[in-house]
């Protein structure tokens, strides 16, 4: 299971003490393109209705692009048939609810709960002493780290859930939206000694770094191949990759 957990304050000072807001993103299926189960609590507001998130391919975008699917869903005021949009923020003629910082963390979380892996991190901060007005900073275990441009979210009432699913819209498509659903990644099929191969450098992220990781946990790192500058690797495993890591 993925847990997006949002916290008030920085990272490095989050805790169950300061938590916010969660949201568990649950495999229903682990297929490359998987079927997930998804709800949102919110320490003011309960749960949502468990929502599935259906089809979505995976390694194919970042994963805060998967986090505010979810986020979404669950924030979304029609219970029997969300969808995937972030909603306009309903903005006062006077003053606004805002907060000077709030964190959200991504982690991978074993069935059992006692394993945690943690994937990607945010952090949203006020701009100064600009109220609602916001900055985030983005990072993800495979990716470069990204700090968006300014931005507004300035609602009635603060959901910091809201803010942070806002945040990653804004780190993928540079305003308040969620792009357009990631396609599949299927790369280049290379032919060596009669096995269908992928050419790594066909891969987009974050399917190049998992996967090239994902090999060197079996010792099989790409093979070399004069027509692929990063390698190549089984297609057989490709798609095993996409079915099982996580």
């Amino acid at each position: 299971m993925l847990r997006v957990s949002i916290h008030a304050g920085d990272v490095a000072r989050a805790s169950r003490f300061n938590v916010l807001a969660w949201c568990d993103i649950g495999y229903e299926t682990l297929q490359p393109l998987a079927q997930y189960k998804t709800v949102l609590f919110e320490t003011h507001n309960g749960s949502s209705t468990p929502v599935l998130l259906a089809n979505y391919p995976r390694w194919s975008a970042s994963l805060w692009d998967l986090a505010a699917r979810a986020i979404a869903l669950g924030l979304h005021p029609d219970r029997h048939a969300p969808v995937e949009e972030l909603l306009p923020v309903d903005s006062p003629s006077k003053g606004c609810a805002f907060a000077q910082k709030v964190s959200a963390i991504i982690e991978h979380v074993s069935p059992n709960g006692q394993m945690r892996n943690t994937l990607a991190a945010m952090e949203v901060s006020q701009v100064g002493r600009h109220r609602g007005m916001y900055r985030a900073r983005i990072e993800e275990h495979t990716m470069a780290r990204v700090i968006t441009d300014e931005f507004a979210f300035r609602p009635a009432f603060f959901r910091p859930a809201q803010l942070v699913a806002h945040a990653a819209a804004v780190r993928l498509t540079g305003g308040p939206r969620l792009p357009a659903r990631p396609a599949l990644c299927v790369p280049e099929v290379i032919m060596a000694q009669g096995v269908r191969h992928v050419a790594m450098h066909t891969l987009v992220e974050p399917a190049r770094t998992g996967f090239a990781r994902w090999l060197l946990t079996f010792s099989e790192p790409p093979t070399p191949h004069p027509d692929a500058p990063q390698g190549v690797a089984p297609e057989v495993l490709y798609v095993k990759f996409l079915q099982e890591a996580v």
